[in-house]
This record gives C-alpha cells, structure tokens and sequence, in this order.
C-alpha cells in the first residue's frame, strides 16, 4: 500500500477520536461559517462519518445516514448525506462517487428488493452539480417537474429531518443563522452562457449564501448507476490524454 494513497474509512460517529473531531473541525472551518459546538452537535445526529485522508491528513469527509421506512404502502430505504466536504486540491477524483457505490452496495446487500435514493441539503451550488454531472435522473430540476411520488418522499423526509424550517412549495430549508458557507467557500458568479443547471440553482436557492439549503433527492437506479460510470469514464480519459 503506497504512503500517497487516499484511504476512505467509515465510522460509527460514536467511534470517533477527540483528535479525529479535532480535524474535523479544522476541515470544517476552512468551509462554514459557524461555531464548533453547533456544527459537532449535527454531526453527532449523523449514524456514521466517512473521512477520507492520506497519511495523517484529512482531505475531506461526509456524514451518511441510512434509514429504511414505507411511504403510502411502499418500502424504500434512504441514504442521506450531509457535511460533505473535499478540499480544492483533491478533488475531481470521483471520491464521492466511490464512496457512494461503496454505501449502496451495503445497503443493497441489507434490502435487496427496495429502492434505494439519495437524500440531501445544500447551500453550494457545487452539491447540486454533482447530480447533472453525474446521474439522468434527479429532482429538483430546470427542465422537468418532481413528479408526485418523489415530492411526496421528499416532503416526508424534510419534514422529519427539518421540521418547521421546511418550506415545501420552495424546496427550500430556510437558513438556522448558526451555519453559512464562507464567501469563499463556492461564489455563485453566473454569465450569460451559463450551465442551465446552475441557473435553476440560484434561481430556485436565492438565499443560499446565506444559509438557506436546496434539497434534493435521486434515485439509486440501474440506470443512473450507468450514466455515473459513462460520466466518471469520459472524465478519466479526458484527463490522460492531457
């Protein structure tokens, strides 16, 4: 195993070390604005904590939740990510996407026959690229309503993780005024021949600078597991051949 390789361990939150909260806290204030006691009392909601680092450096990290329920008589189970962070010089190197195969996998194994979605705020535009950029089908989006069955599960899970802040007729977690992204942590700077995708962003999220999150929600198929290993293939031979 060489010393420069990317390691990704997930822990029960409850297995953390005080020195492993430490460097979390580092990596977090590198991104957000807000105090240490709010942002690890979060994450200590959090079931598990995927850390990714090479040596003793954290690179980056997120908390991952998984949690089965029926909704109108149908079972599906929800992996629900939060704090995902990854530092600018590491990323592009489909750490994310890997460690999502790595967690659908298990969980496929522990409920074979449901469905499986992907469950998450954000307040960077960056979050919500990754699902264009990676998968067919998503919700919310610009050119294609959510249709009633996923704004139902939507609805039922911002309304349980979220309460009172959820605004559903926007798709919107209104901010908490204890946690921002730093103004340089990922500016919204759009130009006339911007990425349609980023335009229904900052139109749906107008006030994610200062803290109010998007939420979003994508199927786990077949068929977008297809699209993400096309995507991820084409972007690692565009970068050999440069």
């Amino acid at each position: 195993m060489g010393g420069d390789q990317i390691i990704t361990t997930v822990l029960a939150t409850s297995e953390l070390t005080p020195r492993q909260w430490d460097n979390i806290w580092v990596l977090t204030q590198e991104f957000f604005d807000v105090e240490r006691s709010y942002a690890e009392a979060e994450l200590r909601r959090r079931q598990t904590i995927a850390l990714f680092h090479m040596n003793d450096a954290l690179l980056g990290m997120a908390a991952i939740d998984i949690t089965p329920l029926t909704l109108r008589g149908r079972e599906v189970v929800v992996i629900s990510t939060a704090h995902v962070l990854i530092r600018e010089n590491w990323r592009g190197r489909n750490l994310l996407q890997k460690l999502g195969w790595r967690v659908f996998i298990r969980t496929r194994m522990r409920h074979p026959l449901r469905p499986i979605y992907w469950f998450f705020d954000t307040f960077s535009y960056k979050s919500y690229l990754l699902l264009p950029r990676n998968f067919r089908t998503f919700w919310p989006r610009y050119d294609i309503p959510t249709p009633e069955g996923e704004a139902a599960l939507i609805d039922t899970l911002a309304t349980h993780v979220y309460g009172p802040a959820w605004r559903p007729a926007r798709g919107i977690v209104v901010r908490s005024g204890q946690k921002r992204m730093r103004e340089t942590t990922a500016p919204l700077i759009l130009a006339r021949d911007s990425d349609p995708h980023l335009e229904f962003y900052a139109r749906a999220n107008p006030g994610h600078a200062e803290g109010d999150m998007l939420v979003c929600l994508c199927p786990l198929s077949l068929s977008n597991w297809l699209t993400l290993a096309r995507k991820a293939f084409r972007r690692w031979r565009r970068d050999r051949l440069h």
